[in-house]
């Protein structure tokens, strides 16, 4: 079933490629993975806004990793102005609040939860408030945590798209739990996928389910020093993902069983012709159609539909009969 994001407008899929830390500190190469996110087809493309300090402020291991691979708030406004001026929505994952104030100033159109903030109540009560999207990733969490993250953020704020997140990297496909989401569908909210798999296996799947929303780590070369580079895809293999995202979505079609025009010039089966020529102003009767192939008219079940009207203009001898001949 197809399930259209009413918010912002966005009724096709929305892929986020998520760039975090694999911007290498240098924002020559922060600009130059925006602008091929752009050129993959992204729809958006997101960073990481954190303070080592505030995350782990009692691991000084985990302290000195993180405080390797920060943003900073100057570089990150110009990665939006970039953005801006190259026409792709650029974002963050906010982990403090003042971060997202920040972020406020910067005026983005969307802000992330991340997985690890689920059950930040501070922090989710501020993001609500913004009544900016919201995607809110729901990796390491429980339903439980789920529902008490959206109690919070729905009390100002209602554009907010679920996302199905397994917080392993790589995610192999039986963790994936993407059945999840005909249960996320209850909120009566858009729901998609933060995909930590290595291929579009995941997300073709989730199309299925009604995911409308993907997010994707990115890198420019999986080679390149750095944590997020090894399970991220490179330029064509984001480009794949995403061709493999559309064809997905068009092929769920819509509720309505339909017989295609191609079909019928193809099938076998009969439908209403003019059995002899027949003038303006004549009444169809009985003994004026003939059933044919291939069905190309008014088909045999509808008949009553026009038998004893009238025609509106000249017609000849083995004409298809349409319901405008009336």
């Amino acid at each position: 079933m197809k399930m259209k994001m009413k918010i912002n407008n966005i009724n096709k899929p929305f892929v986020i490629a998520e760039a975090g830390s694999n911007f290498n500190q240098s924002l020559k190469f922060g600009k130059k993975l925006i602008q091929r996110a752009k050129k993959c087809g992204a729809s958006a493309v997101k960073f990481q806004l954190f303070k080592a300090e505030k995350l782990y402020p009692d691991n000084k291991k985990m302290y000195k990793i993180f405080k390797k691979i920060e943003l900073s708030e100057q570089m990150f406004k110009k990665f939006k102005e970039f953005g801006d001026k190259i026409k792709i929505d650029v974002f963050a994952s906010a982990f403090d609040i003042e971060s997202l104030k920040f972020l406020e100033k910067c005026e983005i159109k969307y802000h992330k939860v991340a997985s690890s903030e689920l059950t930040n109540i501070k922090l989710l009560k501020f993001l609500s408030k913004t009544k900016k999207i919201l995607f809110v990733s729901t990796g390491m969490s429980d339903i439980n945590d789920v529902k008490q993250a959206i109690k919070i953020l729905k009390k100002y704020n209602k554009k907010i798209v679920i996302l199905q997140c397994g917080s392993l990297y790589p995610l192999s496909y039986e963790k994936n739990n993407l059945n999840v989401l005909n249960n996320y569908k209850k909120f009566n909210l858009p729901v998609g996928l933060s995909d930590h798999s290595l291929d579009s296996i995941a997300a073709i799947t989730a199309i299925g389910l009604g995911a409308i929303v993907f997010e994707k780590h990115f890198t420019l070369s999986k080679k390149l020093p750095g944590p997020d580079h090894k399970f991220a895809l490179e330029p064509s293999q984001l480009k794949n993902y995403i061709s493999d995202i559309n064809n997905a979505y068009s092929c769920m079609g819509s509720h309505e069983k339909m017989f295609l025009p191609e079909e019928r010039k193809l099938s076998r089966r009969k439908s209403l012709y003019f059995k002899f020529s027949q003038k303006k102003g004549s009444i169809l009767k009985r003994n004026g159609y003939v059933l044919k192939s291939p069905p190309l008219g008014i088909l045999p079940r509808y008949k009553n539909t026009v038998l004893k009207k009238i025609l509106k203009k000249n017609v000849k001898k083995n004409t298809p009969i349409l319901a405008n001949h009336f």
